[in-house]
């Protein structure tokens, strides 16, 4: 059977007689072709599978033997499965297919090849301290990492045997991964006891910091694991301030589960305290960053300030916020997270003043990132500003909760926003230009709301210093448009427009092709005719006369549609 076509007919066929199992009529089909043309039509994919896949995939371990002593299978050809593309030895292992694997190994097969989904044999063959037997048989290198950097014994840690087996054969305890995780860490993260007991009696380091700069310690009272607290607690390794920390940071995570076992970790940590008089409470020696200014509040310092906290289920959560914010400092994601719940909580009760509180201390968190404006901030600004909206709908005509909004949102783009793009390497800044405006396009749809609102004088004032602040800045953005030509590009009302020159914008600004407000403006006007916008920029002075650099000028434009009659 010759040409491509004739060979995929033929593995089409040789496939589906192995789904049947009828192993005979493949090697009849297979022994009429020489060794080159089998191992051509063997090594089609059929639905992804070649033909050796297929008959791992069904367990037939002769026809495995016979394609690959016979026909020269490759013997590490991928196929898809539900495991995704692998191997045939990884699907052998995944199905527990101990003679097909044998004889796959034999056959020369890589255990360390790396899936898609980034497993190999590590993350397969841990399941049991049978299949870890049988890989030492092998003689495979137990402490050889995968992809990830993880080994053998990171991927044992919820058996302890596996894990007395494997450092007993040379694993290294203390082997970090990618991340800087060690095995520890994974038993912590598992909760497993008994292998956090095997992996510090051979040595494990409990006071290495991890990828978050967390030590085990905090990755145990993170994970809401207080006997793995208690035990690592045990070990007398850790200094009053660090076994203190520990309690405070366990109550904070447990207490929205059990806010009484909650108080109980934060009276454990106060006896801590107050025996050895460690007030002011400080931030951890292994961080770097400042004790976090928030408008939430203090920490309690005594036993009596504790027990006036805990008659009230929300002083007790913003306790657990400000003890986070302190031990693990404002980057860290479940500060973060546990901000920005307590935030949705807010909201989703209309609770608007606590929420614009929360979405303060936000903003202090993600300015010490690398990238301030990300799209999680901007979804959770939406969100205040829909349900902020659909209040003065439905229940009280003001729009003082929309100005507080814009007005927190333009402070934070105003002091971070500016030096954040400065500080940018001009290969990363359009992408990050992109961002930036993503925040000024929602403050400028924010203000074009409240200003269709008939507004009192100190919202008035309030609302052109924000403005002003906003335009004192100068925030840059792609193509080096202005605020002007953003608020024509976005079809909001002349009104804001008009606001906007009066506090102070420049009317003339040109952006890369050298186009003013009013090239804009008529671009506008030639798509939905309405002469609003030009007006609105004509009657405050601007020039009618720049030239684009394409060498466009609007004053032909202009004086033919009767806006200017003698300029």
């Amino acid at each position: 059977m010759d040409g491509a076509k004739g060979r995929l007919k033929a593995a089409k066929f040789l496939n589906y007689l192995t789904r049947k199992n009828q192993m005979e009529k493949v090697k009849v089909f297979l022994n009429d072709y020489d060794l080159k043309h089998r191992q051509k039509i063997i090594h089609l994919k059929v639905c992804g599978k070649p033909l050796l896949f297929e008959a791992t995939l069904m367990g037939n371990q002769k026809l495995v033997d016979y394609l690959l002593k016979e026909c020269g299978a490759n013997v590490n050809q991928t196929g898809h499965c539900e495991l995704g593309k692998c191997t045939s030895l990884q699907l052998a292992d995944s199905r527990n297919l101990v003679h097909v694997k044998t004889s796959l190994l034999e056959h020369g097969a890589n255990v360390n090849y790396r899936s898609r989904n980034q497993k190999t044999l590590r993350s397969i063959d841990c399941r049991s301290l049978k299949a870890i037997h049988n890989l030492d048989k092998q003689g495979i290198d137990m402490s050889t990492p995968d992809c990830k950097g993880r080994t053998y014994l990171m991927y044992s840690v919820h058996s302890a045997k596996i894990c007395e087996f494997l450092l007993s054969n040379g694993a290294q305890v203390n082997q970090i991964d990618n991340n800087g995780q060690d095995a520890l860490h994974f038993a912590l993260r598992k909760g497993n006891l008994e292998s956090v007991k095997v992996l510090i009696k051979n040595g494990s380091d409990i006071l290495r910091v991890g990828p978050q700069q967390n030590t085990p310690l905090e990755v145990s009272a993170l994970e809401c694991k207080p006997v793995l607290v208690e035990y690592l607690l045990e070990t007398n390794c850790y200094t009053n301030e660090s076994r203190a920390n520990a309690y405070e940071l366990l109550g904070s995570k447990i207490f929205t589960d059990d806010s009484t076992r909650a108080k109980f970790y934060w009276e454990k940590a106060l006896k801590i305290r107050n025996r050895f008089n460690l007030f002011p409470k400080n931030v951890p020696g292994h961080r770097d960053h400042q004790s976090m200014e928030l408008p939430l509040g203090k920490e309690f310092q005594t036993l009596d300030e504790l027990n006036k906290i805990s008659t009230d289920c929300e002083w007790m959560w913003t306790q657990a916020l400000l003890i986070q914010s302190r031990i693990l400092g404002p980057k860290h994601p479940h500060t973060i997270n546990s901000f920005s719940e307590k935030f949705r909580h807010h909201i989703s009760h209309s609770e608007f003043a606590s929420g614009m509180v929360l979405l303060e201390c936000l903003f202090f968190c993600y300015a010490t990132h690398l990238d301030p404006f990300p799209v999680r901030l901007l979804l959770m600004i939406k969100t205040l500003r829909v349900e902020a909206i659909i209040h003065v709908l439905t229940v009280k005509y003001s729009t003082d909760h929309v100005q507080n909004l814009t007005y927190l949102i333009t402070r934070y783009l105003k002091t971070v926003g500016t030096d954040f793009v400065d500080s940018l390497d001009p290969n990363d800044r359009q992408n990050k230009l992109t961002k930036v405006e993503m925040y000024l396009i929602e403050i400028l749809s924010q203000l074009d709301y409240i200003l269709s609102f008939d507004l009192i004088e100190e919202q008035e004032s309030r609302l052109n210093i924000t403005l002003y602040n906003l335009i004192q800045r100068q925030p840059q953005l792609t193509d080096h448009i202005g605020l002007l030509h953003l608020t024509i590009s976005l079809k909001l009302s002349p009104k804001l427009l008009s606001r906007l020159i009066r506090c102070g914008i420049d009317i003339d600004r040109q952006d890369e092709f050298g186009n003013t407000a009013v090239h804009y403006a008529i671009h506008r006007h030639l798509s939905d005719q309405k002469p609003d916008t030009l007006r609105c920029l004509i009657d405050h002075g601007c020039q009618v006369d720049i030239t684009n650099s394409s060498g466009y000028c609007p004053l032909e434009y202009l004086r033919r549609n009767g806006f200017v009659q003698n300029p």
